[in-house]
This record gives structure tokens, C-alpha cells and sequence, in this order.
């Protein structure tokens, strides 16, 4: 009889779906505001982690947060918790586009660190970064930096100057990767 209370007690009520209406599981609603809470939160938490050197551990945290804001959205893209079709109020999506961007920007970092880096997956979050924010030099740096790892010279070196005009002038590793660059057009020409 114990366990027939205690089961009673963890049941939730559903109500039943309607042709208008369809079923909500309560347990899976969260707001926007707390979805977009905890992608701050693992976004910090990633950060710690990949200030530690624990790499992958931050990549996971990274994960979690996109999925966090990729819950504010379909949150408010069911009509029973929020107007459909309008999306988010601009102040709102523009904290999850930031957050979202530096999001990718720190997945990018992460993998230029591993051993086996998939630089075409740092070209892609990269891009994601850059549509979000056309003007962010870290982006364009990295996405230079997998272009000149994979054997595309002249790529990366167009990617690094657009980098050093962003920035105003380049950084003493922006130089050093144009140079690099350079000598691989170079090399590459002589062949």
C-alpha cells in the first residue's frame, strides 16, 4: 500500500490532448529566461574548463549551452507558450545571437587545442560566428588558422588579412601565420 502512495504522489495529472490544444508534459516546460540562465551558466563553466586545460569537458559545456538556447527558441515556437511565428522580442534573441556566437567562437578554440583537430568543424562554427557577428576577429582568425592547417594557403591568408583589418594591425600571432603563409604560397609556386 506504501508503494501505491508513494506512485500516486510522483504521478502528474495530465490533461487530455484536444484537437487545438496537444498534450504538454509539464516536467519540460522551461521559460526562456531559464533556458537562456543556464546557457550563461555552462557558457562560465566551459570557460573555467578551458582556462583549466580540460578541453573536452568544456566542449561538452559548450554543447549544453547551445542546446540550452536552442530551447528558448522552440520554447516560444509552441503556440501554447508564446506567440507563434513572431519569435523572440529583440532584446532577448539578441542575448542568445552574443551568446550563441561566443558560444561557437570558444567550440572553434576548443578543437584548434585537440591533437586531432577537425578543422573543418573549426571552419563551420567559425562561419557561425561570423554570420552572428561579420566583425569578429577571433572568428576570422581561427577560420584563417584551420584554412592554413589544412593545406589551403591562400585562403587563410586572405581569412588572416581580413582578420588584421578588423583589428586594425596585426598581433604578434596573426604576423607569424601571415609569414607562415607566405612561405607556404611560396614554396608551393617553386613546385
Amino acid at each position: 500500500m506504501a508503494d501505491t502512495e508513494v506512485l500516486s504522489q510522483k504521478t502528474v495529472e495530465m490533461p487530455a490532448p484536444t484537437p487545438n490544444k496537444p498534450l504538454v508534459r509539464r516536467a519540460s516546460i522551461e521559460t526562456i529566461n531559464e533556458n537562456l540562465e543556464q546557457a550563461k551558466i555552462c557558457k562560465q563553466e566551459g570557460n573555467a574548463l578551458y582556462n583549466d586545460g580540460q578541453i573536452k569537458p568544456a566542449i561538452r559545456k559548450y554543447h549544453q549551452c547551445l542546446l540550452h538556447l536552442r530551447a528558448c527558441q522552440a520554447r516560444y515556437d509552441m503556440p501554447q507558450l508564446g506567440p507563434g511565428g513572431l519569435g523572440l522580442d529583440k532584446e532577448v534573441q539578441d542575448v542568445v545571437d552574443k551568446v550563441q556566437a561566443e558560444c561557437y567562437n570558444n567550440l572553434a578554440a576548443c578543437l584548434l587545442k585537440q591533437p586531432k583537430c577537425d578543422y573543418n568543424r573549426v571552419v563551420q562554427y567559425s562561419n557561425k560566428v561570423l554570420c552572428l557577428q561579420p566583425n569578429n576577429v577571433k572568428a576570422m582568425f581561427r577560420k584563417a588558422v584551420a584554412h592554413y592547417n589544412m593545406g589551403n594557403y591562400r585562403v587563410a591568408h586572405t581569412y588572416l588579412n581580413d582578420a588584421v583589418k578588423m583589428r586594425k594591425g596585426p598581433d604578434s600571432l596573426m604576423k607569424k601565420y601571415l609569414e607562415l603563409c607566405a612561405e607556404a604560397e611560396s614554396s608551393s609556386n617553386k613546385k
